[in-house]
């Protein structure tokens, strides 16, 4: 199976062909509809940057197709026997950094080739990708309401918590919310629900001072966390459109935001991904120049990437088992 990786933009396409390392730059888009690339046959995958397939509206130029026309594609690549993948948006800058590249030196050659050595590099990466489905822009947001209604929800819960440093800063602050509260009043017992394991005890945010008392020692971990099951008025938090307390893995991709396909969700979002999962990892870039700076770099290996990523998902295994004990306490055993 042949690679072929494509942009959008300026009413022309940009292909590159992965295999026989050839850029088609500036093709007709139409041919992109009908499929008519240099090189590409059945068997063969198409990957594109997850915008451009949706369907086109009047504020953005990035999606330049109608529903007849992805419709049309789509049946297309289903008689030529081609596979079309979804690249997600948010990936093409962390492709151009692993290639070397950093944004000034941006080009359509540049992204398609960042987009398939990444993807041949990176076979986890590969295999994560969606199926392209044509999908009406009034059903997609109809799909993706609830979502972004609850983000929002919970970062207008938070924001307020966060310049109040979560009501752990008493001298400064006087300010407390039903999470902080349940925090104070069940931080020990938590511990018990861990099993005692200290690994995640201090994943959280929770340590015990020299007389053996628990303290809350980072509480925008310990906050976040528990704010993701109970809001700062005394309710569960639960997703709109079902009216229930999410799982694990609604939680991990739009609370937490580890999920390329959406971005800027917020800050309960940032305190993990940028603030939890990197202190609590044991990966740091060997030329990382300072606490506050991002451990993905460019022209980093992908050996480092490697060592990046299995740090980051035991980061995320951790996190989901002190989020299980969470809810255990709050939701099935009551502890509120």
């Amino acid at each position: 199976m042949n690679i072929f990786t494509a942009d959008v933009g300026q009413g022309k396409v940009h292909v590159y062909d992965s295999e026989n390392d050839k850029f088609h730059g500036k093709i007709p888009q139409q041919n992109l509809i009908s499929l008519t690339i240099p090189g590409l046959k059945s068997g063969d995958c198409l990957v594109v940057e997850c915008a451009h397939l949706r369907e086109s509206h009047r504020l953005t130029l990035a999606q330049p197709f109608n529903y007849a026309e992805l419709k049309q594609l789509e049946k297309n690549a289903q008689v030529r026997g081609i596979s079309i993948l979804l690249f997600p948006q948010k990936s093409t800058p962390k492709a151009r950094k692993l290639a070397g590249i950093d944004e000034n030196g941006k080009t359509d050659e540049v992204d398609t080739k960042a987009m398939a050595q990444f993807l041949k590099n990176d076979q986890n990466a590969f295999n994560s990708l969606k199926k392209f489905i044509p999908t009406k822009l009034k059903e997609f947001q109809e799909k993706n309401e609830s979502i972004f209604e609850y983000i929002q929800q919970s970062n207008e819960d938070i924001n307020i918590a966060k310049t109040c440093e979560y009501g752990f800063n008493t001298k400064k602050f006087d300010y407390s919310d039903a999470v902080s509260e349940w925090i104070k009043k069940y931080a020990l017992r938590l511990t018990e629900y861990l099993n005692g394991d200290i690994e995640l005890i201090h994943a959280i945010g929770l340590k015990f001072d020299r007389k053996g008392n628990i303290k809350v020692d980072a509480p925008n971990r310990t906050y976040t966390l528990v704010h993701s099951i109970l809001r700062p008025n005394g309710e569960l938090r639960v997703r709109p459109d079902i009216g229930k307390v999410p799982n694990w893995k609604y939680i991990k991709a739009h609370y937490l935001g580890c999920k390329p396909y959406h971005m800027n969700q917020g800050v309960a979002a940032s305190n993990y991904k940028h603030w939890m999962r990197r202190t609590v990892s044991e990966y740091a870039n060997p030329n990382k120049k300072s606490a506050n700076s991002s451990d993905f770099m460019i022209g980093m290996s992908y050996e480092e990437l490697r060592s990046l990523k299995t740090a980051r998902t035991k980061v995320d295994k951790m996190t989901q088992q002190i989020w299980y004990a969470l809810r255990k306490m709050i939701v099935e055993d009551g502890l509120r």
